[in-house]
C-alpha cells in the first residue's frame, strides 16, 4: 500500500490487523488442541489446485474461504456450488453453496458450507465397540466486498456448529481480506479468516472451550502474457494457524485463452506434504473446475465446483 491509497481503506486495514491481533495469545497452544477441524478443508478447487496458494490470485466467488476479496472485481453476479471427497480415511464428504450479488457498487457474499461423517465406530470407555454414529460440522456466512482504486477488500461474519457426541459447539467469527495491484501482473494479498469473538462450551472434559484453526495467509503472485493465446501466473504465499507451524505453499497456472486452465502446486514445509493439481474449463456463463490433492500418507482427495455467471 502507497500514499496513492484512499483514507477510506484505512478502516478495512485496521479490521484486519484486529483479527490479527485478537488472535495473538492463541498461537502458543498445544498443536492439535483447535477445534473445527473441517474448516481447514478447502471450498475451491483452483486453490486445492494451487496447492492452497492463492491469496493474491483469489478472484471469484468460490474462493471466499481464502480470501473474502475474491469477488470484489466481479462485473456479474455469481452462483457456486461444489462437492468435496476428502482422503478417503476421514469416511466424509463436504459440499458448499456461495452466492455473489452485485449491489450498488459492492458485492454481497453469502456461504454455506456442510461436512458429514457417516458410519464412524464407536467405543465405550472401556475400548469396546459399540454402534456406530454420524456427525456433522456446518458453517454459513454472509459479507461485502468492494473496490477502492487499485485496493479489493472483504470481510464476512460467520456462524460454524460441531456436533459430534459428547463435544457439540458453536462459534461466531469474522474473516477478512484484500488485494492491492502494486503494478501491471504483480498483485499482493492478505487475509484472517475464521477469527472468532463467541463461542459456546463444549461438553468434553478435555477440550471445554475449543476455537477454531484461525488462518493467516499472505503472498505475492505474478501474471504474465505468453504469446497471444497463453497467460501464465505464479504465487508464492506464507501461511499459519493457530495450530500449526508457518507453511509456505506454492503454484503455477496457466490459462489458453481464458477457457482451458492448468494448474499444479505443493506446500512447502506442510507436516505430510502432497503434491495437488487441477483443471478449470469455462464455456460462456459457466465454469467447472477439478482438483485433485494427493497425500503423503492418506489417499488422494477429489473436489470439483460448478460456477454460473449472471
Amino acid at each position: 500500500m502507497d500514499a496513492r491509497t484512499p483514507a477510506k481503506a484505512w478502516p478495512f486495514f485496521l479490521l484486519l490487523a484486529a483479527c490479527v491481533s485478537s488472535h495473538a495469545l492463541e498461537f502458543d497452544k498445544e498443536f492439535g488442541e483447535a477445534s473445527f477441524k473441517f474448516l481447514k478443508l478447502p471450498l475451491s478447487p483452483r486453490i486445492v489446485g494451487l496447492g492452497g496458494s492463492g491469496v493474491a490470485l483469489a478472484d471469484g466467488a468460490g474462493e471466499i474461504d481464502l480470501n473474502p476479496a475474491s469477488s470484489a472485481a466481479d462485473s456479474s453476479g455469481a452462483l457456486i456450488v461444489g462437492k468435496g471427497y476428502p482422503f478417503a480415511e476421514f469416511q466424509a464428504n463436504s459440499s458448499h453453496i456461495t452466492w455473489s450479488i452485485p449491489s450498488g457498487g459492492y458485492r454481497i457474499l453469502l456461504n454455506a458450507r456442510y461436512l458429514g461423517f457417516d458410519d464412524l465406530p464407536g467405543f465405550s470407555e472401556q475400548d469396546k465397540t459399540t454402534s456406530k454414529y454420524g456427525a456433522h460440522t456446518l458453517k454459513a456466512q454472509a459479507g461485502v466486498a468492494g473496490v477502492l482504486h487499485n485496493l479489493y477488500w472483504g470481510a464476512t461474519l460467520g456462524y460454524a456448529g460441531n456436533s459430534i457426541a459428547n463435544a457439540n459447539y458453536s462459534s461466531g467469527m469474522i474473516s477478512a481480506g484484500a488485494r492491492y495491484i502494486i503494478l501491471p501482473g504483480l498483485v499482493a494479498g492478505a487475509s484472517a479468516v475464521n477469527a472468532d469473538f463467541w463461542d459456546s462450551k463444549a461438553k468434553d472434559a478435555n477440550n471445554r472451550d475449543p476455537f477454531p484453526p484461525t488462518a493467516l495467509q499472505a503472498g505475492l503472485a505474478y501474471s504474465h502474457s505468453l504469446g497471444a493465446n497463453f497467460e501464465a501466473a505464479a504465487e508464492v504465499d506464507a501461511r499459519t494457524r493457530n495450530d500449526e507451524q508457518m507453511v509456505w505453499p506454492a503454484g503455477l497456472e496457466l490459462a489458453w485463452k481464458k477457457v482451458l486452465f492448468a494448474r499444479a502446486g505443493f506446500p512447502f514445509g506442510e507436516q505430510e506434504p502432497g503434491l495437488a493439481a487441477g483443471l478449470g474449463l469455462r464455456w460462456s456463463m459457466f465454469q467447472f473446475q477439478y482438483a485433485y490433492q494427493s497425500h503423503e500418507t492418506l489417499s488422494p482427495a477429489h473436489y470439483w465446483s460448478l460456477d454460473i455467471r449472471y
